[in-house]
């Protein structure tokens, strides 16, 4: 009012664009409720009103449904977004941030039991075990099988490249199991180019598709994975050398059905048997 009485003509100052500072880079934060609670529980559009809150979680994704006792605006928060699916409709809500933290989860190895133990002792809401087993099955694996499959085949033209020059590869394999010592129900084997580090080919076994034999699996598994390999590259004779651990059984394997391919032990499972039988030993002189 001073600047108006002063100036008729008077018009405010163009306001400076807002700045953001310090923001983290990383793409989610973890928040304590009463902090949410305080920034949600204001109006926005009148002063003096206070909002009703209504929580909705599912797995790590909060939305909540705010109405201001005073003027009645109504208004949702929601603290992930949702990622669109080939279902039609909102019965299917696939929030982000739980995409995301099943994804590194299964990445990491770290596992859904363990995952939930982190969060329960943090006095993080976990996600239940149901979500997780849902969207590693209907989302993460179809993905990371799609991605995979794509780079294999790319991978594969460039050795069918090289062989064609009358180049050969050279790989490597190891197998391992899902609870050793125990049922050790499932048996995944990998086959790498040796001289890139590239997985080329892989397999997840159960223990019904060979027997309940751990030696069976892993031989079943390599033998597998090797013929198909060929196939992809255009041939067994592509292949120079197979470097694997000192498994009776595969050595048996690749000498009576591979005998085109050189077989070699790998030195860190030969050391590594050393420093157990001398640990062994040791014990036995105590």
């Amino acid at each position: 009012k001073p600047d108006l009485k002063r100036d008729p003509n008077w018009t405010p100052p163009p306001s400076l664009p807002p700045t953001t500072l310090g923001l983290p880079a990383a793409e989610y934060l973890v928040v304590s409720r009463d902090a949410l609670v305080s920034l949600l529980d204001k109006c926005t559009q009148c002063v003096e009103g206070a909002n009703h809150l209504s929580f909705h979680m599912e797995g790590l994704a909060v939305q909540c449904s705010t109405r201001c006792n005073k003027c009645g605006f109504t208004d949702t928060w929601s603290g992930s977004p949702l990622l669109k699916t080939a279902n039609e409709g909102n019965k299917e809500r696939l929030a982000k941030i739980n995409v995301d933290v099943v994804t590194g989860a299964i990445i990491t190895a770290v596992g859904g039991t363990k995952l939930r133990q982190i969060f329960l002792m943090s006095g993080i809401s976990p996600i239940s075990s149901t979500t997780f087993h849902r969207l590693k099955k209907h989302y993460v694996r179809p993905a990371v099988d799609e991605l995979f499959w794509r780079t294999q085949g790319a991978l594969i033209d460039s050795i069918r490249e090289r062989i064609a020059k009358g180049e050969k590869i050279h790989l490597c394999g190891d197998g391992s199991f899902d609870s050793r010592g125990y049922s050790a129900a499932y048996c995944r084997y990998f086959i790498l180019n040796a001289e890139t580090g590239e997985v080329l080919h892989y397999i997840i076994m159960h223990k019904t598709d060979t027997g309940s034999s751990k030696r069976t699996k892993k031989v079943a598994a390599l033998e597998q994975r090797l013929n198909e390999l060929a196939l992809m590259i255009g041939g067994i004779d592509g292949i120079a050398s197979l470097v694997t651990d000192r498994h009776l059984a595969v050595t048996k394997m690749m000498h009576d059905k591979f005998p085109g391919i050189k077989h070699l032990y790998d030195p860190w499972h030969f050391f590594r048997n050393i420093t157990l039988a001398l640990v062994k030993k040791s014990k036995e002189t105590l």
